[in-house]
């Protein structure tokens, strides 16, 4: 049941920092260490190290005075020559030379351009994230939550992120865990709408044709377009909204309609308990069917808290904590080594 989908994670702030000459001994650690995961890091960094090169040298071109040069090509076209000092003609070469001076100045500029349109993604401003089996817990940098599933991704911009909380979801499914902020709302944004929080904790699956909108905590707003004027579905706890992308079209549908899987819970807390008397009370909790394989298995302690977790999210923290694995079927879930 379980995928591996490695992270493409670049720590373009430690790697600007080493470049700069002001990393720390903790930092450069982290660094080395993601250098030595992967054989493509390396190569990843050396181009790191170019970018930053050119834009030193991009800003070096920023700083030229363009008006005083612009006043002192002038003053050479005004002047006017001589009444008997004869015009000298101008070789090839100079004219040549000219049109080249004219095709660099060019050149930089589109390349001034460029880098401005793409300033965030080369400074490392621009966060890339993507979903792995682990599901590990991702925190903004507003304390909100974000936990991607495997093959999921998304992005978010940190330079701008406490003044917009947008989310960009590309694919694949996310919880969110949100901060509450009186004057700032948390959006998550779609590729033909948006998840707009009020407050809560939500789950955003993006499918083939549709997105659902899981909501376990709060109130949440599910639109039907992009923009100001889009039309909003709001969302209770327990309830899911549905946007079918071809018919641009919502619905709801509330915990009572939804299989136990899409159930969420209230707080638990198990202190050193058996992995056995855990599965029961989840049982009567979720009304699903738990196997665990094997008594050595069965026997196993666990200290754990859940709160808003599914039962199929449940179980597989279960399964990841212990280190084994997990299955669905129609009649609940195995867990075995």
């Amino acid at each position: 049941m379980e995928e591996n989908n490695t992270s493409r994670f670049i720590p373009y702030d430690l790697i600007q920092k080493d470049l700069d000459g002001v990393i720390s001994v903790e930092e450069r650690l982290l660094l080395e260490r993601w250098l030595s995961e992967d054989v493509e890091n390396p190569k990843l960094y050396d181009e790191a190290r170019m970018l930053s090169d050119d834009l030193i040298v991009l800003e070096h071109y920023k700083n030229v005075d363009t008006n005083s040069q612009w006043d002192r090509f002038k003053q050479r076209l005004d002047r006017v020559p001589a009444i008997n000092e004869a015009p000298a003609p101008t070789p090839i070469k100079a004219i040549w030379k000219s049109w080249m001076n004219l095709v660099a100045a060019a050149v930089l500029l589109m390349i001034g351009f460029a880098c401005y349109l793409n300033f965030d993604r080369l400074m490392g401003y621009e966060i890339q994230l993507y979903g792995t089996a682990k599901q590990e817990h991702v925190l903004l940098p507003d304390s909100s939550v974000m936990v991607l599933h495997a093959g999921a991704e998304a992005s978010f911009n940190k330079r701008t992120f406490n003044k917009q909380r947008v989310v960009a979801l590309k694919k694949g499914k996310a919880f969110f865990d949100v901060k509450h902020a009186r004057n700032s709302s948390f959006v998550v944004e779609l590729e033909n709408n948006y998840v707009r929080d009020i407050g809560t904790s939500f789950e955003v699956n993006l499918l083939a044709g549709d997105v659902e909108v899981l909501v376990k905590e709060g109130t949440v707003a599910l639109s039907e377009g992009k923009g100001n004027a889009a039309k909003e579905l709001i969302l209770q706890k327990n309830e899911k909204g549905i946007f079918k992308i071809k018919k641009a079209a919502l619905s709801k549908v509330t915990v009572d309609d939804l299989e136990n899987d899409y159930k969420v819970t209230q707080k638990l807390s198990y202190s050193n308990e058996r992995l056995d008397s855990i599965c029961s009370d989840l049982e009567k909790r979720f009304q699903s069917n738990i196997v665990v394989v094997g008594d050595n298995l069965k026997a196993r302690k666990l200290s754990m808290y859940f709160n808003g977790q599914s039962l199929n999210e449940i179980v597989q923290i279960l399964s990841k904590t212990l280190n084994v694995k997990w299955k669905a079927g129609k009649k609940g879930y195995n867990i075995y080594e």
